[in-house]
C-alpha cells in the first residue's frame, strides 16, 4: 500500500499543481488500535505557486481525494493550516506528531511541531477533545451497545483532554502515550486489552459497554467541567507570517 500512496501522492501534485509539504497517516492506524479493514486516512499539508497567494480571489483552500475501497486523501493549503494552528486547532497538532510519515520536505514537520507548542492554548483543545468525546458517546445505545470503533473515538479524545489537564501541554497523537496519563490501572489495563481485540475484528463490531468504562467516562466528563487551566498570553502572529512568506517565496 504505501507504493500506491506514493503514487497518488505524485499524481495529486501534477495534477492540482501543489507541492506536498507532509503527507501522514492521521486515522487508527497512526492512533494505535486498526481494525483488520481500517483504511488509510492520509492527510497531506500542501503549498501553492506563490501567484496563487497573490489572487484577489478566495480560491479552494482544501483538498478531498478518494483512491479505491480503502485509501482517502485530504489535507489543507499551507496558508490555512499556520492559520489554523495560531488559533491552537488540534488538527494540526496531531498531524505533525504522526509516527506514520509518507513524505516530508526536510524540516518541515519539525518546524510546524514548534509553531505548534508556542501557539498552544489548554482551555481551546481540552474543550476540543471533550467536544469529540461528548459527540462520539452520544451515539451509544439504551442498551449501552456502542462499535468498538466509536467506543475508541470516546476513549481517545478523553485521554487527551485528561493530559492537557494534567501537563498542559500538546497531548500526544498515539493512544500508547496517553494511557500512561491514567492513575486507574485497571481502567489501563481493560483499554489496552480493548485495543488487543480491535485488532481482530471489523470496523463494525459492536460491544456493550461495561459499568467500569462507562463510570470512567462518566467521571471525566464530570472532571472537565471544572479543570481550571488559568489564563494564557496570546503569542504574536509575526513568526508564522515571516515562516508562510519565506515557505512561498520564489527560491521555495
Amino acid at each position: 500500500m504505501l507504493k500506491e500512496i506514493k503514487e497518488q501522492l505524485a499524481l495529486l501534485e501534477r495534477t492540482r499543481d501543489i507541492t506536498v509539504l507532509l503527507a501522514v497517516e492521521s486515522g487508527s492506524r497512526a492512533w494505535g488500535f486498526p481494525s483488520p479493514d481500517s483504511d488509510y486516512d492520509v492527510r497531506i499539508i500542501y503549498r501553492k505557486s506563490q501567484s496563487w497567494y497573490l489572487s484577489i480571489n478566495t480560491p479552494k483552500d482544501t483538498i478531498d481525494y478518494f483512491h479505491g475501497e480503502l485509501l482517502d486523501i485530504s489535507g489543507w493549503d499551507l496558508r490555512k493550516t499556520l492559520r489554523l494552528l495560531s488559533k491552537s486547532n488540534a488538527t494540526p497538532a496531531e498531524w505533525v506528531q504522526s509516527p506514520i510519515v509518507y513524505q516530508a520536505v526536510d524540516g518541515f514537520q519539525e518546524q510546524l511541531l514548534e509553531y505548534v507548542k508556542t501557539y498552544f492554548n489548554p482551555t481551546h483543545t481540552l474543550n476540543h477533545y471533550r467536544g469529540i468525546a461528548l459527540n462520539s458517546y452520544s451515539s451509544i445505545s439504551a442498551e449501552k451497545q456502542i462499535k468498538l470503533k466509536k467506543l475508541f473515538y470516546v476513549l481517545r479524545p478523553i485521554l487527551a483532554a485528561k493530559w492537557i489537564v494534567k501537563y498542559q501541554t500538546v497531548p500526544p497523537m498515539a493512544m500508547a502515550p496517553l494511557l500512561t496519563v491514567l492513575d486507574n490501572q485497571e481502567v489501563a489495563d481493560r483499554i489496552t486489552s480493548l485495543i488487543a481485540q480491535k485488532a481482530t475484528v471489523d470496523e463494525s463490531y459492536v460491544i456493550v459497554l461495561e459499568d467500569l468504562l462507562q463510570d470512567f467516562i462518566v467521571a471525566s466528563f464530570e472532571e472537565f467541567k471544572t479543570a481550571d487551566l488559568g489564563k494564557i498570553n496570546q503569542q504574536p502572529i509575526d513568526p508564522l507570517n515571516a515562516y508562510f512568506q519565506s515557505l512561498i517565496s520564489p527560491q521555495q
